[in-house]
């Protein structure tokens, strides 16, 4: 699986019996995209893809099917079946398994597996993420001429913001969540959900007294800080260990 593509929208697959290419498309979910960081287009391509599922539905004309006279039927496209499938992810929406890019289909005049993938559909493409995390000091040697600093901050779409999505504190190896009060407070972890942050970028939450009286060691406001994980959650573990809680 990690040598091998994901198929998506758009993948151009060629039937051994046509002679012409046919361009795929999913007809059965809308929740899976690839390939974008703003997925738009490129639907992930699952065994619920059967029947008409192609741009023109046809490969041209097909060897099978040779007419009385000398050349062949015009070919109706239509898949009955995938096989080579990435079995071990099944999605909910269409209940079908993602393609790869060595997947077949079988068609009822060609026969098994005639179908062939050969274009997976995927398109590499330079997305901000690739620029934050790119080496500067390397990208200065290979291009000298270019200030790849400057580049990237010019780059990276400012009008993408950054968020916190949510806040919650949690404790125990089961990291359980913590519902309304907490009998303790030196073993919980501070949990910060983000968007549009960078994995290894640090995120900053405050908290404030609402009455302006001291929280903890006679503070009314707390600041803390954790580092974003790929997943785009920062964990900050045990915060309020060193603090001594204030109750009046």
């Amino acid at each position: 699986m990690s040598q091998k593509h994901l198929v998506c929208q758009g993948a151009t697959c060629q039937c051994q019996f046509g002679n012409a290419p046919d361009k795929l498309k999913v007809l059965t979910q809308t929740k899976a995209f690839i390939n974008e960081e703003e997925p738009q287009e490129k639907l992930v391509a699952t065994t619920a893809d059967v029947g008409a599922t192609f741009e023109k539905n046809t490969f041209g004309l097909c060897q099978m099917q040779p007419l009385p006279g000398g050349g062949y039927k015009p070919c109706q496209a239509m898949v009955t079946q995938w096989s080579g499938a990435y079995e071990n992810v099944t999605y909910e929406e269409n209940n079908g398994h993602p393609l790869l890019e060595d997947s077949k289909a079988t068609c009822p005049i060609g026969g098994k597996d005639c179908i062939s993938i050969i274009n997976h559909g995927q398109v590499a493409e330079i997305t901000n993420r690739n620029l934050h995390n790119a080496d500067p000091i390397k990208m200065d040697m290979i291009n000298p001429f270019m200030d790849f600093g400057k580049f990237v901050n010019d780059s990276i779409d400012s009008s993408v913001s950054k968020k916190i999505t949510d806040i919650f504190w949690q404790y125990g190896k089961n990291n359980t969540t913590i519902q309304g009060k907490s009998r303790f407070y030196t073993d919980i972890d501070l949990v910060v959900k983000t968007v549009n942050y960078f994995e290894g970028e640090e995120v900053t939450v405050s908290f404030k007294s609402e009455d302006g009286k001291p929280i903890i060691n006679d503070l009314t406001e707390l600041t803390f800080k954790g580092v974003v994980d790929e997943n785009g959650v920062a964990i900050i573990e045990k915060p309020l260990k060193e603090y001594t809680l204030i109750i009046k």
